[in-house]
C-alpha cells in the first residue's frame, strides 16, 4: 500500500512540473546475476533424503525454476566420516540410497556446479517433540476461514527451535510457522497455523470432511534463522527486506535441514 501511495504521489508531482507534457521515460532494469539455490532434508527416518539444486532466473522470465543436472553433491556424517554421493534422479532431484540420518549427529553438504562449492553443516536434534493434540479456530474477522491449532508442550530447561508445515487434503499449504521457546521454556505452544488465504497465494481453504496433517519438526539454530528470516523477508516485516539467512557458504541460496519430525493427521468436523 505505502507503494502505491507513494507512486501516485510522484506521479501527480510530474503532472504538475510539467503540465500538459507527456515524455516516455525508459527505465533501466538490470539483470542480477543468477544464484545456485539449495534445498535439502535429512532425518533419522529409514527413506532416501532429498537435495533439490535449481537456478534464479532474471525478473523477466517465468518462475519456472530451472533443476540442476549437473552438479556433484556429497552428505557427510562428521561424526563417523561416512559420506555418499547422491544420485540424480530428475529435475535436479538428488537423492540418497545408504545414508541413516541419528540423532545427535552433525552432517555436511558439499554441492559442487559451474565450477563453484557450497557447503552447509546441520545437526539433528537429540529429541523429538510430539504434537499433543490438533483443534480448529475460525478467524475473528472472518469466521469462514478456519485455521489450525496444534498443541505440543515445550521441554523445560533446553534450548530448541521449531519449524511446522502443514497439507490440506494432501495439499502442502505454502509458507511454514517457525519460533523458539527463548520465552515460552516450559510451555505450551497453542498458536493458530494462520497461512495466506488470498486468491493469489493458491493454498486451499479449510473445509468440513478436508483432512489436515501438520508437522513439527525439532531444527537446529541455522535453520530457524532460515525460516525465521524467510517468513519476515515475504512478509515485508524487515526493515530492509533481503534474502533469508541461509546456511549454506558460498553464496548459494536455500538451506540444508537435518531435523527430528512428527507428523499428526486428523479430518476436519465443523
Amino acid at each position: 500500500m505505502k507503494n502505491t501511495i507513494y507512486n501516485w504521489s510522484l506521479s501527480l508531482v510530474i503532472l504538475l512540473f510539467f503540465g500538459s507534457c507527456e515524455k516516455v521515460i525508459p527505465i533501466k532494469l538490470d539483470n542480477s546475476d543468477k544464484q545456485i539455490v539449495i534445498e535439502g532434508e535429512i532425518t533419522i527416518k529409514k527413506e532416501p533424503y532429498f537435495v533439490r539444486i535449481s537456478s534464479t532466473k532474471n525478473f523477466d522470465e517465468n518462475n519456472d525454476f530451472p533443476g540442476r543436472t549437473d552438479a556433484l553433491v556429497i552428505i557427510t556424517d562428521l561424526n563417523t566420516g561416512k559420506a555418499e554421493k547422491l544420485v540424480h534422479t530428475g529435475s535436479g532431484v538428488y537423492q540418497t540410497s545408504t545414508l541413516q540420518g541419528v540423532a545427535g549427529h552433525t552432517y555436511q553438504l558439499d554441492v559442487t556446479v559451474d565450477g563453484k562449492n557450497y557447503k552447509a553443516q546441520s545437526t539433528i536434534p537429540m529429541k523429538v517433540v510430539k504434537i499433543d493434540k490438533l483443534s480448529i479456530r475460525s478467524f475473528e474477522l472472518d469466521t469462514d476461514k478456519k485455521f489450525i491449532v496444534p498443541e505440543f508442550t515445550d521441554p523445560k530447561g533446553e534450548v530448541n527451535f521449531y519449524r511446522l508445515r502443514q497439507w490440506i487434503n494432501g495439499v502442502l499449504v505454502k509458507g511454514s510457522w517457525a519460533r523458539n521457546d527463548e520465552a515460552a521454556d516450559g510451555r505450551v505452544f497453542d498458536t493458530p497455523f494462520y497461512y495466506d488465504t488470498s486468491d493469489e497465494a493458491g493454498n486451499p481453504l479449510i473445509k468440513d470432511g478436508d483432512e489436515v496433517t501438520v508437522e513439527l519438526q525439532c531444527v537446529d539454530k541455522g535453520v530457524y534463522d532460515y525460516f525465521r528470516t524467510l517468513s519476515e523477508t515475504i512478509e515485508q516485516e524487515a526493515a530492509a527486506p533481503a534474502n533469508p539467512l541461509s546456511n549454506i557458504s558460498g553464496g548459494a541460496l536455500g538451506y540444508f535441514n537435518a531435523c527430528r519430525t512428527f507428523k499428526v493427521t486428523s479430518t476436519i468436523k465443523l
